[in-house]
């Protein structure tokens, strides 16, 4: 036989790392046999550590000098009669022809014969009946086989290979050991390979060999990591090899077969996939029944693995199971009982049958039932199970669901719900089913949730309008909507945040009072978060419906049953008319006590609106990040983005416009249009002023073009909406387009009667357009009538009606005015409206004479503004003549006073251009461009830091 090298050999090549002792002892039990002995080695080791790679490496080394018969046992052909043996004559094409067919012919006259039958012990209990045997050949076949064998030795040394031996079939091992008795003196050397963690099929493997005195055992172990590395260096680059050793050698126990795969699977796919399972499967199914079915049964069990439990599952005995698991363990396969490695545990599973693994899930689901384990684990096999015909799948299900959803496993708890929808059985268990799952499903996007909502029913004909009673309230109610022919869950709070105000309002009032048939009954509590959610979008719709004596007894359940309700009364009156005087003591309560969960989001938004409208920005800003946070925690995308959009809002009245514009956009991005709702007015209305601020008006006018649902101008939301839209328009130019929205959203919060200064300063607002327009007593009107409004002294709302006052009073007075307004609005820490106060506060000081102190603080003005990235500062006072300005040119008006030449050179030099760069936009020398900024420094009595303040 030649040394042409075969794919097998290359991967045997691969295989032999480490392997330089166990071939020495190979060449050392060939080489150590004199001319007249042969010699006999066990190579052993547990599976997939390289055995058969070693057998044909030596095998092809031997073969120039010697003859090499070659077999390999398996499992499934253990009870074909002397199957090896032929394996070993028709595999050799050097043997000759008349040795096979006598050797052939010998195996089909054993094969034809009666089997031999043994009397069984005498000590056996079990039976008495004769044991039948597998048929050997004839001892004149023996012997002629001996004689053949003896004349081929006498030419050269004789190779006899036989693989996976322990699988062999008891004739052939018999026909082998009388050859190797007989021949002891030939140069017949016999090379096995076997599993040493397994008892071999047969008797004479494990017996009758060990008693030759040419017997020598090898034995294989794993691949260290530097072996592993070693390998995959051989078959990817060794950077690759170094970083992936530590991983691939804990997946592969140092097993070569294991090690190969997954750098096949590296380099194909990245992570181990498709060549590590078909390894793993093939590595399991090397073992002996029940190992197999032991693994199998362990991954789908996972945690709950437990010998005892395995073979209840199995109907297999305790000390089969014993054996089979210390198998595993020994072969690492098993640690401490589980699965060693997860990949390892889903290629067991991707190697069964569909059916078979649904079918063995099943039964698992039943045994834990029986046994009392937690309902999430017997649901999460149901689910694997695909079963329909489970009695108590239903109320496993809820419960499985409500322990996910306590944990924020949010997306296994909606599964749960959703198979527990599938299986239930009567309008008022799927009702209640289809409530919970409308919850779960809100909480990662609300869209989810539009399925699960009635169809719009037709307008009905006029009636008089529904009063509704409060929580609690004896009172009945006029008008109770008749119960649907199908009875639907009410979901009165995922029909008031999409919009459908009416409906949202009706499924209340239909709760408050008797439950139609088939409709699940709710806990007084349970209203609260509708209540709430109502107050705080629609304020108007809710108070038309509590009517006006009836507020102080909406809160009916008592605090010891709705813990962490406590407030909500309070909170959801100080919504709807803005007069608890101690409701921002309330909400912060409110936020300190409880985590953000399901019962308290409504809550704890009334809390953090409360805050805002409070002008309490920064104590808001502290909470609503700790929301967020919690928010992420809890995996709940949806209050992240709500969340995010009402930091968003608190970033602005801080004077952070450029952070509001982040936050904003990220809150539109964790939840699409659709999922927002009604609620979208607030992330839009944040983004929209934020852009405006900073000056880009076509991002800001991208986002105005963008639908929103009609019923957004029925929220609170709507109205920040409104007021964003119309600083918009103040921002480019349109001043009648801006008090169409600043005097639409003063009527909606007027008629709601929730007209209070900082939940929407629209009559600011409206007076800087009028301001704009040249209607100063207009806008004088509009500031006074905000100034009676009850107002926190040292909130940006006052300081911002300060500077209004200014901008609307005559000249004499504005500095004064404005003085106040920046010391409220530096305490209140709201930069964008300060940087807007200080430069107003520069013109009046200029006017009035203080030259020095007006550059000053036109220099912290364009500092302030630089913090948040502004545009250049919106003028809002008018320009007042300066009697003295044909005496100080340096006081007049900057274009006045420029010529067109120098008012160029100023705009490019307050810009940031140097004096060359100027030259060269110019087209002019150097030296002009100097002259002009000389002219200009003089006539506008400033310094070139200074420009840009002045420019404007």
């Amino acid at each position: 036989m030649g040394h042409t090298v075969t794919g097998a050999a290359r991967h045997g090549a691969v295989d032999l790392v480490e392997r330089a002792e166990e071939l020495a002892a190979l060449r050392s039990a060939y080489e150590e046999a004199e001319d007249t002995r042969g010699s006999l080695v066990v190579l052993g080791g547990a599976v997939g550590t390289g055995k058969t790679a070693l057998l044909r490496a030596w095998t092809e080394r031997v073969a120039p000098d010697a003859l090499v018969l070659t077999a390999t046992a398996c499992r499934a052909e253990r009870e074909l009669s002397l199957g090896v043996l032929e394996q070993l004559v028709r595999g050799c094409p050097e043997l000759p022809a008349a040795t096979v067919e006598r050797t052939l012919a010998w195996c089909d006259e054993a094969a034809s014969a009666p089997p031999v039958t043994d009397s069984p012990a005498p000590t056996s209990p079990v039976s008495t009946s004769p044991v039948p045997t597998s048929p050997v050949p004839t001892s004149a076949a023996l012997r002629g086989l001996c004689e053949a064998l003896r004349r081929l030795v006498g030419e050269r040394p004789v190779l006899i290979a036989v693989d996976d031996a322990h699988h062999a079939d008891a004739a052939s091992l018999q026909c082998l050991l009388y050859v190797v008795r007989r021949l002891r003196s030939a140069r017949l050397h016999v090379l096995f390979t076997e599993y040493v963690h397994q008892k071999a099929g047969n008797a004479l493997l494990g017996s009758e060999f060990l008693h030759e005195p040419a017997l020598r055992r090898i034995g294989l172990e794993p691949l260290s990591k530097a072996g592993v590395e070693a390998v995959l260096a051989r078959q990817l680059d060794a950077e690759t090899a170094q970083d992936l050793t530590p991983v691939v050698h804990g997946m592969s126990a140092g097993r070569p077969l294991l090690v190969r795969a997954l750098a096949d699977d590296h380099r194909s796919t990245g992570r181990a996939g498709e060549a590590f399972g078909r390894a793993a499967l093939g590595f399991l199914y090397r073992h002996e029944a029940p190992v197999t079915e032991v693994a199998r049964a362990v991954a789908v069990l996972g945690e709950q693995a437990d010998p005892d439990l395995v073979g209840r599952l199995l109907d297999v005995d305790a000390a089969s199971v014993a054996r089979a698991v210390h198998q595993l363990t020994v072969a690492e396969v098993l640690h401490e009982g589980r699965l060693w490695h997860p990949a390892f545990g889903a290629a067991v599973l991707d190697g069964m049958p569909t059916e078979e693994r649904r079918a063995l899930h099943g039964r698992v689901a039943a045994l834990l039932y029986e046994e009392g384990a937690p309902a999430d684990e017997v649901a999460a096999h149901l689910v694997a199970a695909d079963r329909s015909d489970t009695p108590w799948a239903v109320p496993v299900f809820e419960e499985a669901a409500r322990l996910a959803l306590e944990d924020d496993r949010v997306e296994t708890g909606v599964g749960y719900l959703r198979a527990a929808h599938q299986r239930c059985e009567g309008p008022e268990q799927r009702n209640a089913i289809v409530g919970a799952l409308a919850d779960a499903e809100w909480r990662l996007d609300p869209a989810k949730v539009l399925r699960h909502l009635p169809d719009r029913a037709p307008a009905p004909a006029p009636a008089p309008a529904a009063t509704l009673a409060p929580t609690g309230s004896s009172t009945p109610t006029h008008v109770t909507p008749a119960p649907l022919a199908t009875p639907t869950p009410p979901l009165p709070a995922h029909l008031l945040w999409h919009g459908r105000v009416d409906e949202g309002l009706d499924a209340i009032s239909a709760l408050t009072g008797p439950s139609p048939a088939g409709a699940p009954s709710m806990n007084a509590a349970d209203l609260d978060t509708p209540w709430l959610w109502g107050a705080y979008l629609y304020p108007g719709h809710v108070k038309e419906r509590l009517g006006s004596d009836v507020l102080s007894a909406q809160r009916s359940a008592p605090p010891a049953a709705t813990p962490e309700l406590q407030g909500a009364g309070t909170l959801m009156n100080d919504l709807l008319r803005g007069g608890e005087h101690d409701a921002t003591e309330a909400a912060e309560r409110t936020l300190n006590r409880y985590r953000l969960g399901p019962r308290t989001v409504a809550v704890q938004t009334a809390a953090l609106a409360t805050l805002t409208y409070r002008d309490r920005p920064h104590r808001a800003a502290a909470w609503c990040d700790g929301l967020i946070a919690q928010a992420g925690e809890r995996n709940s995308p949806t209050w992240q983005a709500w969340f995010t959009a009402w930091r968003a809002l608190i970033h602005l009245r801080q004077g952070d416009p450029a952070a509001a514009e982040r936050r904003s956009a990220a809150a539109l991005d964790l939840i699409g249009a659709k999922g927002w709702g009604a609620a979208i007015g607030l992330p839009l209305a944040a983004a929209v002023q934020a852009k405006a601020a900073l000056g880009d008006v076509d991002g800001a006018a991208a986002l105005l073009e963008r639908p929103v649902p009609q019923a957004v101008f029925q929220t609170r939301t709507g109205l920040h909406y409104l007021a964003a839209r119309g600083r918009y328009h103040l921002a480019t130019g349109c001043h009648y387009a801006a008090l169409c929205d600043f005097y639409a959203c003063g009527t909606r919060m007027s008629s709601w009667g929730v007209d209070l200064p900082a939940l929407e300063s629209w009559r600011l607002g409206a007076a800087e357009a009028y301001l704009a327009l040249g209607e100063s007593l207009l806008a004088r009107q509009l500031v006074d009538d905000q100034m009676t409004l009850p107002a926190p002294a040292d909130g940006r709302t006052w300081g911002m009606t300060l500077r209004l006052r200014a901008a609307t009073s005559p000249a004499p007075g504005r500095a004064e005015l404005l003085d106040e307004a920046v010391a409220v609005l530096g305490g209140a820490g709201d930069v964008f409206e300060l940087a807007r106060a200080v430069a107003e506060q520069s013109e009046a000081v200029r006017v009035g004479g203080e030259t020095e102190r007006a550059r000053l603080l036109a220099r912290k003005a364009e500092l302030l503004a630089r913090r948040w990235g502004s545009a250049p500062l919106p003028a809002t006072a008018p320009p007042a003549p300066n009697p003295a300005a044909s005496q100080h040119p340096g006081h007049s008006e900057p274009d006045a006073e420029l010529t067109e030449a120098e008012r160029r050179v100023a705009e490019l030099a307050a810009d940031g251009f140097t004096n060359r760069e100027i030259s060269r936009k110019l087209y002019v020398t150097v030296s002009t461009v100097e002259q002009h900024l000389t002219r200009i420094y003089r006539k506008l009595d400033v310094k070139r830091l200074d420009l840009q303040a002045v420019l404007g």
